[in-house]
């Protein structure tokens, strides 16, 4: 039995979550590695889920954190700069979601010694969001969406500076 359940995850990790080297270090710019379809994002989310629960030092796990959360704005710009206005809704939250779960995590793991590189991924990301915010008319539903997640950046990069 143990065989057998040993064997179907180790499958489930090889099938569904290959470990790739374009992942280590994403290019924001490339949409190759982008899914927005439904079925694929559900896929997706189970095998990061996979891959993240075998990272065991907290190290690892705040830069899988960080590299998650880089390809969820990598989808961000990729739904923007595509015109897919019926997933930026989606796209948007889950971004804000994996920016408030990195934070946390950086806190709660206490890895202050590289939060200046994290602080500079908050930095680089606070500089671009404004200018998709701005493909959108002032106080509309996506140019809302898009200035919430510009809050929730700030609020959280000022939350992990307070804590260094």
């Amino acid at each position: 039995m143990v065989k057998i359940f040993f064997t179907l995850v180790l499958f489930l990790v090889i099938l569904v979550s290959p470990v790739k080297a374009e992942h280590q270090s994403l290019d924001i710019a490339t949409s190759s590695a982008i899914k927005v379809e439904k079925l694929a994002n559900v896929i997706d989310r189970l095998g990061e889920k996979i891959q993240g629960f075998f990272k065991f030092s907290s190290e690892d796990k705040v830069n899988y954190q960080k590299e998650l959360l880089e390809r969820r704005f990598a989808e961000l710009l990729f739904v923007i700069d595509n015109g897919q206005g019926d997933l930026i809704e989606e796209v948007s939250g889950r971004y804000a979601t994996y920016v408030g779960r990195f934070a946390d995590d950086l806190i709660s793991k206490k890895v202050s010694p590289q939060s200046d590189k994290y602080l500079t991924m908050f930095e680089n990301h606070m500089k671009i969001l404004p200018v998709l915010r701005d493909h959108f008319p002032a106080n509309s539903g996506f140019w809302l969406l898009l200035q919430h997640d510009i809050n929730t950046v700030q609020i959280f990069s000022d939350k992990t500076k307070n804590f260094k």
